[in-house]
């Protein structure tokens, strides 16, 4: 197993998308504060923030890197929000009975970021994956401290044709005034153009690479596991460290991309500071 320190920047982007991808309701939770407490506050809410993950070179790969991490999330009101390379609106929002309870459906629009074969030594000879643009939507749902997603995504600028679907479910448990932890587990189901981009080998590819040629299907590629703990160190400022295992599955899992040159295992760890506006 290898790491390195210098990541392209897509995959600088990638990690922050990641670490953007939880709700924003559930990360703008401050530690202490009740699901359903009404504060006084802005018609922006900001966050800005930097650190650094420690991940796999590429998805289902067994080298590690460190990679430097920005964090940008904005919402407007709960209507209009930016996390990271994603963009969406909560076109629809139905409030419970209970503080805390919350139905949200809108659209989302996002950057996907592609893959360079340049980025990890076992790539070589499959290609780049180009960047693009994916449209779809989400619904939302929360009680308390509880919350769960459905997000779809279909890519519109033929980087891969694909369509993916990821379901998550997570909770927030407040630790004292100024500790929270947050936890969540998704799983992600992609279909066959998607996996195939990603993860098949086709004839040229087994020429160049060495590889065996291979051909991946529709179905569940991954699913997985994450804990966030935010420690508040003033009204404004945060640090959170995050651990996370996710598993390939099906197709995906079964690539010789995963299965001979790389991992079904994927761990990663890191730790960011942000600042609240």
């Amino acid at each position: 197993m290898k790491s390195t320190i210098l990541p392209s920047l897509p995959r600088i982007l990638l990690a922050a998308a990641a670490l953007s991808a939880l709700p924003f309701a559930a990360l703008a939770q401050q530690p202490g504060q009740k699901p359903g407490d009404k504060a006084e506050k802005s018609d922006w809410e900001v966050m800005l923030g930097a650190g650094g993950l420690f991940q796999p070179d590429y998805e289902g790969s067994d080298d590690y890197e460190v990679t430097p991490l920005p964090l940008l999330m904005v919402n407007y009101r709960d209507l209009v929000f930016l996390h990271g390379p994603t963009l969406g609106a909560n076109a629809i929002t139905l409030q419970g009975p209970n503080p805390g309870d919350k139905l949200q459906i809108g659209p989302l629009v996002r950057y996907e970021f592609g893959r360079d074969q340049s980025d990890n030594d076992d790539l070589r000879g499959l290609g780049d994956i180009d960047g693009g643009v994916e449209i779809g939507g989400f619904i939302s749902y929360s009680t308390g401290p509880w919350s769960a997603d459905l997000t779809l995504f279909r890519d519109v600028s033929d980087a891969h044709d694909g369509l993916t679907a990821e379901l998550s479910a997570g909770h927030r448990l407040s630790l004292g005034p100024k500790l929270m932890l947050r936890s969540e587990i998704s799983t992600t189901w992609a279909d066959d153009n998607y996996t195939q981009t990603f993860y098949g080998v086709t004839a040229t590819q087994s020429a160049r690479s060495g590889m065996q040629q291979y051909t991946a299907e529709s179905g569940f590629k991954d699913a997985g596991i994450t804990f966030d703990l935010d420690y508040r160190l003033t009204e404004n400022w945060s640090v959170t460290g995050r651990v996370g295992y996710k598993r390939m599955l099906g197709d995906a899992a079964d690539s010789p991309l995963v299965s001979v040159r790389g991992s079904e295992d994927q761990f990663s760890t890191g730790v960011f500071v942000s600042y609240r506006f």
